[in-house]
């Protein structure tokens, strides 16, 4: 333990606030930032990026972790008082098939550049409802290889 906690043993719960504190302004930070946004639809491809990473598959379920690496298009094509629709094209990579774990040109060597698994470009349709508190992505179909 550290001599400040030692001696200050009521400091640990002031630190720990000012964390959350730190972490939840940053969030509203780059939510903020302009880069999510579909037209007047502030943060809402952040909303998506997570939504995306949580339970989207890709491949065919071979690619189980993507990610969002980039948005090539972004268009909200039906908007209602409390849906939008958003078709998304994008760049996906994955954090645990991306082909970086066994990439020894030696060995094997397409591994690290044109045979590489779990990444390419797909297209999504994004189901997301309009709340109180912002964004809420409740639907996402299929992907849609391009």
């Amino acid at each position: 333990m550290s001599t400040l906690m030692r001696a200050l043993p009521w400091s640990r719960p002031i630190v720990v606030t000012l964390i959350g504190l730190l972490c939840a302004s940053c969030d509203q930070y780059w939510r903020d930032s302009g880069i999510w946004d579909i037209g007047e639809h502030r943060g809402v491809l952040l909303d998506i990026s997570n939504y995306y990473h949580r339970h989207a598959r890709e491949e065919n379920g071979r690619c189980i972790s993507p990610y969002i690496d980039g948005v090539t298009e972004a268009a909200v094509y039906d908007v209602s008082d409390d849906v939008i629709d958003v078709y998304l094209r994008y760049r996906y990579r994955d954090f645990l098939n991306d082909g970086d774990d066994d990439c020894d040109p030696k060995r094997r060597p397409l591994r690290c550049t044109i045979m590489r698994e779990c990444h390419g470009y797909a297209a999504r349709d994004f189901r997301i409802e309009i709340t109180e508190s912002g964004y809420d992505v409740v639907e996402m179909s299929r992907s849609r290889r391009r």
